[in-house]
């Protein structure tokens, strides 16, 4: 004879007048780490567009040298090099079904819920836009995120092609060429990896490696994670920094996201400022007061035409402002391999 479960016959007849509980909430399971968003300073612009000025010439070589008594010649030769960047808008909007709301109110707060994934999506786009957004060769309704912006220096120290394994030289050369100075060096998790046994355990034994190693160091940030820094300027590893194809994106194509071929990555050298108090560096203008610091306004509609439900909806204006542009750095075509001297 079976075990007694009280008034029912077994276990199965029991649990027919029972249901299973539902945990409110979501677990998060898609992770990205580092989102540039997070770290870049913001300024509110007050157009649809700003424009700054960048030096173009100074006057030293107008310093002449003048005898005594010599009549002296006036001289004019003052030029700079406009900028002008366009806020450009993103927007996502969901539907929130009421018959959803009234029957499901009691276990999940929906509409709380759906508010709270839609912020996410937007705050990672904008993550992603501020890295691959490209006008020229992506669309004009895309701003110029840090690959193009990069590219307008190409062939220069400040925008590298490594074509292979990271190089610490190239490192080394390209944080001399931004001589505003740099604040972080944002890598993908492979390459920064990478770094990390380079410091290590790669080439321990190696006398030259263990030279170059004297550059990168160890630390711990305010929240007691371990930092790698390389000659003293943290190192972030970020997710947002993805798989890329081989050859592109050099300024006469867009830098891509890998679709096939060799698998490469770059590498971004930043620093950041506020250009509206006459700051070299890089920040993030937005376009409305409502977005405050969260970069996007959030707009509720109560009741939608021809729907039985509420709306949400969530909009932004922004764009990378870059004030000088020896505060941004590429390094590109970089493989998953061993960093070298």
């Amino acid at each position: 004879m079976g075990a007694v479960i009280g008034h029912w016959k077994n276990i199965t007849e029991a649990q027919r007048l029972t249901q299973s509980q539902l945990i409110p909430g979501v677990i998060e399971e898609d992770i990205k780490r580092e989102n540039l968003v997070d770290r870049i300073p913001v300024a509110l612009a007050q157009g649809k567009s700003i424009k700054w000025n960048r030096e173009k010439t100074t006057l030293d070589s107008s310093v002449a040298d003048v005898d005594i008594g010599e009549q002296m010649t006036w001289t004019s030769n003052v030029e700079y090099d406009p900028q002008e960047t366009e806020l450009k808008r993103s927007a996502i909007q969901r539907l929130l079904d009421n018959f959803i709301v009234d029957v499901y109110g009691t276990i999940n707060n929906y509409e709380a819920q759906a508010l709270l994934e839609i912020k996410k999506g937007m705050k990672r786009r904008l993550g992603d836009k501020l890295i691959y957004d490209d006008i020229t060769y992506g669309n004009a309704k895309q701003f110029d995120g840090l690959h193009a912006l990069a590219a307008l220096q190409t062939g220069t120290e400040l925008d590298i092609d490594e074509g292979g394994a990271l190089s610490l030289m190239n490192l080394r050369v390209q944080i001399d060429a931004m001589k505003q100075g740099v604040d972080v060096i944002y890598m993908p998790v492979c390459i920064a990896r990478r770094i990390d046994a380079f410091y290590y355990e790669a080439g321990a034994t190696d006398t030259a490696n263990q030279r170059m190693r004297s550059l990168i160091s160890m630390g711990l940030n305010d929240a007691g994670k371990r930092v790698t820094y390389f000659d003293g300027i943290p190192i972030v590893k970020t997710d947002f920094l993805v798989k890329e194809n081989d050859g592109v994106g050099d300024g006469s194509d867009l830098r891509a996201k890998w679709s096939s071929g060799d698998v490469t990555y770059s590498i971004f050298l930043i620093k950041f400022g506020d250009i509206f108090n006459q700051e070299p560096g890089i920040c993030f203008g937005f376009g409305d007061p409502e977005m405050g610091s969260d970069l996007y306004k959030v707009e509720l509609f109560d009741k939608l035409e021809d729907y039985d439900a509420k709306g949400i909806r969530l909009v932004t204006y922004t764009a990378p402002l870059l004030g000088s542009k020896l505060c941004l750095g590429r390094i590109f075509d970089v493989q998953d391999l061993a960093a070298t001297a």
